[in-house]
């Protein structure tokens, strides 16, 4: 094992020497053509100084052809995109508002498939939605009405123009609140 280890210090540097004799007799390296021009610094005097100092000196930058360091690789406005509906058949009044516009009011529970929403829209006019109805601009449906709240399901399309659902849930009121409205009812 020690004679292992030997064997590869001694080439490791064997090799390491190699490295360090090319870099120090080979001549300098140059790009396409371009020869490397030495540099020429003048003395910095007062006369320059008061130049630099003032007010007349311009900064331009020329953007033109150049990517902005300051924007992300990613378009965030293209991450998610909706589908949008059927163009064939009539749209009905619940899918003229996005779903961030519509107020859920009541729901009334008769049964697993026979249990009715209802929804008001920005301009207060009251929709009663069944599970399966569609509603909102971006091809949403009701998939659940529960006790407290309406499940719709949204699709979208990702960045990599796969289709996916997205889940919104419509609340009537938080269960918190209903038990501190008992609280105030009783004193």
């Amino acid at each position: 094992m020690e004679k292992l280890f030997t064997i590869l210090h001694v080439s490791f540097t064997r090799t390491c020497l190699c490295l360090i004799l090319v870099t120090l007799f080979s001549p300098p390296l140059t790009f396409a053509g371009k020869k490397n021009k030495p540099v020429k610094s003048e003395p910095l005097t007062q006369e320059k100084l008061k130049t630099l100092d003032s007010k007349d000196i311009v900064f331009s930058y020329k953007s033109s052809g150049r990517k902005d360091p300051f924007r992300p690789f990613i378009d965030f406005s293209k991450v998610e995109r909706s589908i949008p509906t059927d163009t064939d058949r009539p749209l009905t009044p619940l899918e003229k508002y996005a779903l961030n516009q519509y107020q859920l009011v009541g729901i009334i529970l008769a049964g697993d498939m026979n249990n009715y929403a209802l929804i008001e829209d920005p301009e207060n006019i009251g929709y009663t939605v069944r599970t399966g109805d569609m509603i909102g601009n971006m091809s949403g449906q009701v998939k659940e009405i529960k006790f407290n709240e309406v499940v719709i399901e949204e699709p979208y399309l990702d960045i990599f123009d796969k289709q996916q659902i997205r889940t919104i849930t419509l609340r009537l009121r938080d269960l918190e609140e209903d038990s501190y409205l008992q609280l105030e009812n009783e004193k």
